[in-house]
């Protein structure tokens, strides 16, 4: 098993008393969690493997039921925890997408080659996603447009360029 695990959602409540649990997903859009057969925990320090009997979207919440897990006692000692996924299960992304956490620490330069610094967060705003760059002490907020701000993304090289001045 690969250490290249990927968190992609936490334990944040509990439905009913069959284990259920309700679990906040870091997926776009929110149910594409739904579509991971088996998640990993941290348990004393070592990677346990959780296997997903059933998921559901149930108004704004997912819930997902383990195998084994099945009553909210059983659950209960989940609550907080961070579900994580393998690197090599989740699908590969078409030719113009990219997964957010293949852009972090990546080296942020603007058009004039000068180095803003690296890609620290990426967040949602609701008007558009936003990159925190982080030089040093300094942090600078760098608007993440495919069509206005970003030109190119080198995974490769680790590097992504922008249409950014420098103050």
């Amino acid at each position: 098993m690969s250490d290249d695990k990927i968190i992609i959602g936490k334990v944040n409540g509990f439905h009913g008393v069959k284990g259920l649990i309700k679990v906040f997903s870091e997926t776009r859009p929110r149910e594409g969690i739904l579509q991971y057969s088996r998640f990993f925990i941290q348990k004393n320090g070592a990677w346990q493997e959780l296997e997903v009997e059933a998921g559901q979207k149930h108004s704004k919440h997912i819930l997902l039921k383990f195998k084994g897990y099945d009553s909210r006692d059983a659950v209960e000692p989940l609550l907080g925890t961070e579900l994580f996924i393998e690197r090599e299960d989740m699908p590969e992304p078409s030719e113009d997408e990219v997964y957010w956490v293949d852009l972090y620490g990546l080296k942020v330069i603007n058009h004039d080659g000068v180095e803003l610094g690296v890609i620290d967060d990426i967040f949602e705003t609701g008007a558009n996603d936003v990159m925190a760059v982080k030089k040093g002490k300094e942090e600078i907020l760098i608007p993440y447009s495919l069509e206005y701000i970003i030109m190119e993304i080198n995974l490769e090289e680790g590097y992504i360029q922008v249409d950014w001045d420098e103050e």
